[in-house]
């Protein structure tokens, strides 16, 4: 009896030290975005909303439910500006047309460049998942949200965003499971696992028929996963591997955070360039003149988006960039 007592007491003080942690951790009101408050059946994930103004006239904005995992891996407990911004760049036409105009399909020029919306998408180190739930709404056939795996609560948090927003956008059960999948994934490691989870079933396309590159991605995501250049080579490792050669393009967004020298950060694209086949076909910055909002950062330097495309050298995108 005695052991059960100070079992519930340990639980007790787990509880309330989670509590703790999350009260300091974050502060509704530092964020522009609308607290929805804390998943009473998931402990430790907290439920925001957030709404992209669209600058398409006629076009309604669009709000998205997200959650965060205080126990995330690495900084995933955060929305951070660049997995916004690119959110905001798929989500509005116009904004879209800035960012991916030269590389998307033009049926009367190039019948082999990019069409909108993409049929397959994978997002490296999801976190608060905004741009994979953006490519959901944008009518994307196949969204993978990865992460790596540290706990279950990355992936219930995941789960919990797929849930909600399919109920707000009318997408049904049967429709969310063939169009979404979540995965652990360390970058640079089991890849072919990956490739499995890209390619779920034979028939990917929305019409039944087989698609040809269905153990490929269309469009891949990186939200600030480069801050951190140690594992620069292991994310391009499985970005190489799953891109799709011919048509396929990287998204890659990032803010400078000062943990280490500019020139460190950017030799991510040398090193894509170099050892990976993988080179840089547009670029974009985007200032947030308000900091890093998702960290209460008002450092104006730091709340910059920085978005580079990347696709493979043999791919169409470079040919014509070169031609």
């Amino acid at each position: 009896m005695g052991n059960d007592d100070d079992e519930n007491d340990s639980i007790d003080e787990q509880d309330y030290q989670l509590q703790l942690a999350r009260d300091i951790f974050r502060n509704p009101e530092d964020d522009e975005d609308e607290w929805l408050g804390t998943e009473a059946e998931h402990d430790g994930i907290s439920e925001l909303k957030w709404t992209c103004p669209i600058n398409t006239t006629g076009a309604d904005d669009v709000s998205i439910v997200y959650h965060l995992a205080f126990l995330a891996p690495g900084h995933g407990d955060s929305l951070w500006n660049s997995s916004r911004c690119i959110a905001e760049h798929i989500l509005d036409p116009k904004r879209r047309a800035v960012l991916l105009g030269i590389l998307l399909l033009d049926n009367e020029q190039n019948g082999r460049k990019f069409s909108w919306p993409p049929k397959t998408c994978l997002e490296f180190g999801a976190g608060a998942a905004l741009p994979s739930l953006a490519l959901l709404h944008a009518g994307a056939q196949k969204v993978v949200f990865t992460d790596r795996y540290v706990n279950e609560q990355t992936f219930d948090a995941l789960k919990l965003s797929i849930e909600k927003n399919a109920l707000a956008w009318n997408i049904g059960e049967e429709e969310i499971g063939r169009r979404t999948a979540i995965a652990g994934h360390t970058w640079g490691e089991e890849i072919e696992i990956l490739l499995k989870a890209v390619a779920a079933s034979e028939t990917n396309d929305a019409d039944g028929s087989e698609n040809e590159n269905a153990q490929h991605v269309d469009l891949l995501i990186a939200s600030d996963c480069i801050y951190n250049p140690t594992y620069h080579a292991a994310l391009l490792q499985s970005a190489s591997a799953l891109i799709e050669p011919s048509t396929g393009f990287f998204i890659v967004g990032y803010s400078l955070h000062g943990n280490v020298p500019t020139s460190h950060v950017e030799r991510f694209f040398t090193e894509a360039k170099q050892e990976y086949g993988l080179e840089v076909v547009h670029e974009l910055v985007v200032e947030y003149s308000e900091g890093q909002m998702g960290i209460g950062s008002v450092d104006e330097e730091r709340g910059n988006v920085y978005m580079k495309i990347l696709a493979c050298r043999d791919s169409v995108h470079c040919k014509d960039i070169n031609s």
